[in-house]
């Protein structure tokens, strides 16, 4: 490269970095007045936010509009019961969330930051204003935001963004299956009309006499422990009348304490159990741990 074209490339660049910093303010500045530490109104909507008299909180986005309600302790996302996992992070997101620099003031940068009426994610905590969620930001758990009405776009650290943009889906709580596994003494699984029994000893676990091996009833005990969807069928979704799979599990008395119906669908398992109205969604590997092959078709490949 001669130094003739090295300067003309300092100078390109020169002016794209002037460029871009002509831009820059003028985005951040378009509307005037505006304090650099963000919006005001921003700040005090989230700092009077307590989230331990949190009660309610409404969440409105592109798909689902999700109502937390507590009663009593206890969560729900329209209804349903919610994922504690899943509440807790957005409580102590709304606690520990902080208003940033100001992102823009133009309200025609409103669209590409996301904070739009037709695409923010609205929240609206028990009475108080709503906020618009918009898209992430540059750096790490950032994310814009404003008020309804203000122009001033802010930028937000925190996880509240990510704690609050979840489907329905994501809100409400998939756990399949909870057992006390220091009860099972015997459990059932049928597989393709194959009925294999594994029963408790003193010191390993059998089936016709023989010992299990180690890894198939931990994967067993421990899915049947909690046993956790990936996700719902549909409400008018029905599972078949001979299931492809089923699970059993009895105490020392020959009590029934968990049963399972699994169903393959297409790479992924619907369940059921009696224990919940719902039909689950089960990842293929979580299937395949807790109703495994009978260990004779295991060994056979």
């Amino acid at each position: 490269m001669t130094e003739r074209t090295l300067r003309r490339s300092l100078y390109a660049l020169v002016g794209a970095v002037a460029l871009y910093l002509v831009v820059a303010l003028a985005g951040g500045q378009g509307g005037g007045g505006a304090s650099a530490s963000g919006s005001a109104a921003l700040a005090d909507a989230l700092e009077g936010i307590d989230r331990d008299e949190v009660s309610l909180a409404e969440i409105a986005g592109p798909a689902d509009t999700v109502r937390l309600e507590r009663e009593d302790g206890a969560w729900t996302a329209n209804g349903f019961t919610a994922d504690s996992a899943a509440v807790e992070r957005f409580l102590r997101a709304l606690d520990e969330t902080e208003v940033g620099s100001v992102a823009s003031t133009n309200p025609a940068n409103h669209a590409r930051l996301g904070v739009d009426a037709d695409s923010a994610w609205t929240l609206s905590v028990g009475d108080g204003p709503s906020v618009l969620l918009g898209k992430p930001g540059t750096r790490y758990r950032t994310a814009f935001a404003r008020m309804p009405g203000e122009d001033v776009t802010s930028l937000l650290a925190g996880d509240l963004r990510s704690a609050t943009a979840r489907s329905l889906s994501d809100w409400r709580d998939k756990t399949v299956l909870r057992t006390d596994t220091a009860l099972v003494a015997t459990v059932r699984v049928t597989r393709d009309g194959v009925a294999t029994t594994y029963e408790r000893g003193d010191s390993v676990w059998t089936t016709d006499g023989a010992e299990v091996e180690a890894a198939t009833m931990r994967g067993i005990l421990q899915e049947m422990a909690h046993l956790r969807a990936t996700s719902f069928a549909p409400p008018d979704d029905e599972m078949p009348a001979l299931p492809d799979r089923a699970v059993q599990a009895f105490d020392a008395e020959g009590t029934e304490i968990a049963s399972l119906a699994i169903a393959d669908d297409d790479g992924t398992f619907r369940v059921a159990t009696p224990a919940s109205p719902y039909v689950f969604v089960v990842a293929a590997f979580r299937a395949n741990r807790i109703a495994p092959a009978a260990p004779d078709e295991e060994e056979g490949g």
